[in-house]
């Protein structure tokens, strides 16, 4: 047993071992690889393995610094200082991305030239003496970029810690805590100081103006300013807070998004200060239709908005947003054909802006909805019944079905038939005509230009007249009300007159017979005296009045606007 265990372990000592063997081997491979500058990957491997702690060898580390002039101290502090630029800003480094094409040639210049970062386009390699080094314009940047990165009053004040104060917990230096909790205390003090500003000083200018647009404006951009305002603050300052390259990294790309996020959000508040002015400005029309076009444009902006700052945000991260929309417009066309109502709805709400052919509070007629008009909105229109309940329209129906809009009429026509008995004389009936027609022109709600009011036929039992008029009225209300008044002088004048509204009847006559002989009607006359009663009826006879009946009071015709 005891044999066993001896060999088990030292089977596994051997396993051990053997990788060991392994990993030393090649890391001393390794190693050696990276003080070769063939090639750009290889020259910034030099450049930073041999900076980490652990495996620090300065001699190697300023091999790619070959044209800066200088002493090895110098050329060190200039590695150094390199470094901690790329830490600072969260520039990492990914050995796969940098090319390991000995004769690489960038592609705008033509040259035998790497550019590290797109970020930083200072910081280039070179091919000298077939091998890769930082240029000499690189090297004279160096300093300017370490002075730009890292303010020189936190240097300072980094000089004169104490050591205990540069002791590590959780593999962040005590200082970099304290370092955090100021960085974060002074970015809210200044954003409270900011928004003061604003809220104290330029409100009281905005107050002595006669427009309101622009507090509104102040009040749409104090708050996401003063948050830009402390996201560039925080980006700005982070790079003395001296993190790890990774924490750098993920704290660039959250404050870069932040200020994105933080100028989408200023933007769509901007589109209500927009949608706010247009409300003034439409509310000053007479048509009501643009009022409801402001909550349209108001939500496309801020839709718009919100579209255009997503796709910028993932364009600064680095994603393809042309092939993402490619892809999307593939799906798009499957969504589309799902949503194609949808669509259609949306395209005749543009249709109905675009053409007017109602306004809100008109009266319409749309297939078999008829009410008035409360709101146009993306999908639907909704149609208040007279009865009160809301009908919602497809706006792809009302853009392609016949709307009847009553409420766009100029007049508003009466068309009704008066049943008089049989018993009215020709006078009366004339002079019944000639009074409607009186009662129209005495009122200044008809319409005087046109109207026809005539003894128009013999009914099965009555005698009718054709009323056809037109009100001039700017409701439905106020035609019911001119309709009630109109009627009302109707009656007024048959009492006057002497004539009696007819109604459905059958009466049954009995003829009687005076000795086997009918009943006779009329006086008896001959043929001659029929006939001269037929002429007396023509061309200039006596009993004949063709131009209507002619009524004289005290001397004079009475006038009831036979001609109009």
């Amino acid at each position: 047993m005891k044999t066993r265990f001896g060999f088990s372990l030292l089977l596994f000592s051997i396993i051990l071992l053997i990788p060991a063997d392994i990993l030393a081997l090649q890391s001393s491979e390794l190693s050696s690889a990276t003080t070769n500058l063939t090639t750009p990957r290889r020259a910034v491997h030099t450049f930073l393995h041999w900076q980490q702690k652990g495996h620090q060898n300065l001699d190697r580390v300023i091999l790619p610094f070959k044209l800066a002039n200088g002493t090895r101290e110098e050329k060190i502090e200039l590695a150094t200082q390199l470094r901690r630029v790329l830490d600072a800003r969260g520039l990492l480094v990914v050995y796969e991305n940098v090319s390991n094409n000995p004769n690489y040639t960038d592609s705008l210049s033509g040259l035998n030239q790497y550019i590290l970062f797109d970020e930083l386009p200072e910081v280039f390699l070179v091919k000298q003496d077939n091998q890769w080094v930082f240029s000499t314009a690189t090297i004279e940047q160096i300093p300017d970029l370490h002075q730009a990165t890292f303010s020189g009053i936190i240097e300072a004040l980094l000089d004169r810690l104490p050591e205990w104060a540069k002791n590590e917990w959780l593999g962040i230096e005590i200082w970099q805590y304290l370092a955090v909790f100021l960085w974060l205390l002074t970015g809210i003090i200044l954003r409270k100081i900011f928004e003061f500003i604003l809220d104290n000083y330029i409100r009281r200018i905005t107050q002595k103006t006669s427009f309101t647009w622009d507090d509104d404006l102040l009040d749409g951009v104090e708050r996401p300013s003063g948050f830009i305002f402390l996201m560039l603050f925080f980006l700005i300052s982070y790079t003395n807070l001296q993190l790890s390259v990774t924490v750098n990294l993920y704290l660039s790309t959250i404050l870069e998004i932040a200020i994105s996020a933080g100028f989408v959000w200023l933007f769509y508040n901007l589109a209500d200060v927009f949608a706010k002015y247009l409300t003034v400005v439409t509310s000053k029309t007479e048509n009501q239709l643009d009022d409801q076009l402001v909550p349209l444009i108001r939500k496309t902006l801020r839709f718009f908005i919100v579209l255009m700052g997503f796709i910028l945000i993932l364009q600064n991260n680095g994603y393809n947003v042309a092939s993402l929309i490619a892809g999307l417009g593939i799906g798009g066309l499957a969504v589309a054909l799902a949503a194609k109502d949808t669509l259609a709805n949306f395209f005749g709400s543009i249709t109905i802006f675009a053409d007017k052919p109602f306004r809100i509070g008109d009266w319409i007629k749309v297939g078999d909805v008829e009410g008035v008009v409360e709101e146009v909105g993306f999908r639907t229109t909704r149609v208040r019944t007279f009865y009160n309940s809301l009908v919602s329209v497809p706006n792809s129906q009302v853009a392609t079905t016949d709307i009847d809009n009553y409420g766009m009429r100029q007049y508003r026509r009466l068309k009704t038939v008066l049943n008089l008995t049989y018993s009215t004389t020709p006078e009366q009936m004339e002079a019944f005509v000639e009074g409607i027609k009186a009662i129209v022109k005495a009122n200044k709600n008809f319409r005087q230009d046109f109207y026809e009011v005539h003894f128009n036929s013999f009914g099965a039992h009555s005698l009718d007249v054709l009323v056809y008029v037109f009100f001039k009225v700017p409701d439905w209300s106020t035609e019911l009300q001119q309709r009630h008044n109109f009627l009302l002088e109707v009656l007024r004048l048959a009492k006057e007159v002497g004539v009696e509204f007819a109604f459905p009847t059958q009466t049954l006559h009995v003829d009687s017979f005076h000795k086997d002989e009918p009943r006779k009607v009329g006086k008896q006359q001959s043929e001659e005296e029929l006939a001269s009663s037929v002429t007396e009826f023509g061309p200039n006879g006596s009993k004949g009045k063709p131009e209507g009946l002619r009524i004289f009071k005290d001397g004079k015709e009475v006038d009831f606007g036979s001609s109009k």
